[in-house]
């Protein structure tokens, strides 16, 4: 049995109250949160998720049943603290595909988009998915007045919830493609590659983004290229514009997927997702999109009129750009969820996101897989973000964005140095608060980094902040045009505040099932120095080029200086075999950073 976890804090994440039972039902899964209001203060917090294979009345066998018990069946509860929801069991809607969202409006209306299978005709349901698992719809689910029922309404009669309940709720199809003759047909193209995300803009207009891809008519199988797509609602989700092509704007991407979509002021639209210019194929399922060789990257597409006159504009224009300086990924991308077990990479974990900023710009997160770490096929990614400095906001009144430019050579230190855990924050000692750090190349064989700290009148630091172990390291990638790239290293450490080691190398993975974490094992001792200083200290790492790729000519990219503590030395981790690129570990609890940097020799 699974279920939701919940946690929420109300003095900006000092603290923390937490529950392990948002949901009461058997195998959840995809939970989404979205508030109206104040959820503590007479507003609500609504969560939605996805009850796994549990379809069963709506998904009946009986007259006027779908014929498909065990489909996914998307579910809600509502919270006024964050941690008490009610209906438990959560209440069931209706058969789903995946659950890709849920927003409020100025209102109190709650919006769920999901993926489904529906009768083009009837826009009746079929189930959640067709034969060859392929979904042909894009719903929404409607809440006009919220939702607030202590128990749940059971689903009877083969109906859904709002079929039995339209005082409740209603469910609206944003777009169904044809399916094959037959009772029922299979869907012509999938639109069920992960989630179709919505977004909801200050006027209360709803926007809608999926991957779509054309599927063999007898296996199912992807045989085309994978176009992301947006529709647009201006009445609250009551009627919707003709599905738009976001990616004929960059018609070199072949394969495009995980779309995520943002909105602003009236029309104002961002949206990101990964795109290769390989074309994807799938062999066999479950199946990754995009050939083995694809190099992926993050874009970005924004349009300021997708709704013109108060209506869906049917040919909007979108600016795009690429969000990550280099490709963030190298190989398949898997969309089939835990299916991935058997086949296909899903290492970047379904994951990427963007949201607005006080200036309407769009700050983006996603995963970032370039090093050379797998563990059973699975890339090892890390959590990237960058933020919009220039152009378009998604606020009219803004205008355009402003923004500091990106650093290069030197970065400063963050405001905030703390070993967090278990609901508690510690502030780090001044030997682990960072001032800046920069890299030069004093001759063709050798980087310089230098690292500024606080203080280093002492290399000790106390049990308190997670260990007597002290690490002091920058770390950086550099891209490759025929493989998925690398993350070097070079730090400084000291255990139990004792005359230091300084080492380089590559990342490893930790060798689990999922490569969840990278470790930073020392292959290599370089020459290394520190100044000790009550006012300051500086850390000098010299690292030959020969270690790190041995390219004098290559780019740097995102080098950030990292403070951290661990239990055991770097060296007590044992380090795997060159072709599996795993360790034992240890993992390090980082407790200050610097500002992402490049260098260009």
């Amino acid at each position: 049995m699974t279920d939701v976890s919940n946690s929420v804090s109300s003095d900006e994440g000092t603290t923390w109250l937490s529950t392990c039972n948002a949901a009461n039902a058997v195998g959840v899964d995809r939970p989404w949160i979205a508030a109206f209001g104040d959820p503590q203060n007479g507003g609500a917090l609504y969560q939605t998720v996805d009850q796994i294979e549990q379809c069963i009345a709506p998904c009946g066998e009986g007259e006027g049943g779908l014929g498909q018990v065990g489909s996914n069946v998307v579910e809600i509860t509502r919270s006024q603290d964050g941690v008490t929801f009610t209906p438990l069991p959560a209440q069931q809607i209706e058969p789903d595909g995946i659950v890709s969202g849920i927003v409020t409006d100025s209102k109190g209306g709650v919006y769920i988009a999901h993926t489904g299978y529906v009768d083009p005709q009837t826009h009746n349901f079929i189930g959640g998915s067709d034969s060859n698992g392929n979904d042909n719809a894009i719903v929404v689910v409607i809440f006009a007045k919220g939702y607030n029922m202590a128990s749940p309404i059971p689903l009877t009669g083969n109906q859904t919830l709002c079929q039995m309940r339209p005082d409740v709720c209603t469910t609206l199809i944003v777009y169904t493609a044809p399916l094959l003759p037959g009772s029922p047909g299979n869907s012509t193209v999938t639109v069920g590659q992960d989630f179709s995300p919505i977004a909801i803009d200050r006027a209360g207009n709803l926007y809608v983004v999926w991957s779509q891809a054309s599927v063999d008519a007898s296996s199912g199988l992807i045989n085309g290229a994978s176009q992301i797509y947006m529709a647009v609602s201006a009445n609250h989700g009551a009627t919707w514009g003709p599905p738009v092509r976001v990616t004929a704007s960059t018609p070199s991407l072949q394969t495009n997927l995980f779309a995520w979509v943002v909105a602003g002021d009236p029309g104002r639209v961002d949206v990101v997702w990964y795109g290769t210019p390989t074309l994807g194929s799938c062999p066999s399922q479950p199946c990754g999109s995009g050939a083995i060789t694809a190099h992926w990257s993050v874009m970005m597409a924004q349009s300021l009129n997708a709704i013109v006159n108060g209506a869906p504009n049917s040919n909007p224009s979108f600016a795009t750009t690429q969000v990550s300086e280099v490709s963030n990924h190298y190989g398949q991308i898997c969309t089939f969820g835990i299916g991935c077990t058997t086949g296909g990479d899903r290492g970047l974990l379904d994951f990427l996101g963007v949201t607005v900023g006080q200036q309407g710009e769009a700050n983006v997160v996603w995963a970032d897989a370039v090093n050379r770490n797998s563990v059973m096929g699975t890339s090892s990614a890390v959590i990237s973000f960058n933020r919009q400095v220039a152009g378009p906001s998604l606020y009219a009144n803004v205008g355009q964005v402003t923004g500091q430019s990106p650093a290069s050579g030197a970065g400063t230190g963050s405001p905030d140095a703390f070993y967090s855990a278990d609901g508690t924050a510690t502030l780090g000692t001044g030997n682990l608060i960072l001032q800046s750090a920069a890299v030069t190349m004093p001759d063709q064989q050798h980087y310089r980094f230098t690292i500024n700290v606080s203080d280093l009148s002492t290399l000790f630091v106390p049990p308190t902040l997670g260990g007597t172990d002290a690490f002091w390291m920058v770390r950086w990638e550099v891209p490759d045009p025929n493989g998925s790239g690398h993350t070097y290293f070079a730090a400084m450490e000291s255990d139990g505040g004792q005359a230091p080691t300084f080492f380089d190398g590559e990342t490893l993975a930790l060798s689990d099932s999922h490569g969840k974490f990278l470790t930073y094992n020392p292959a290599n001792s370089i020459q290394g120095s520190f100044a000790a200083s009550s006012t300051g200290g500086v850390i000098t790492l010299n690292v030959p080029v020969a270690d790190v790729g041995g390219n004098q000519n290559a780019n740097l990219y995102s080098i950030t200086a990292v403070t951290a503590t661990q239990l055991t030395p770097s060296s007590a981790g044992s380090a795997g075999s060159s072709t599996t690129g795993t360790s034992t570990g240890p993992i390090f609890n980082q407790i200050d950073a610097t500002e992402p940097f490049d260098f260009t020799p």
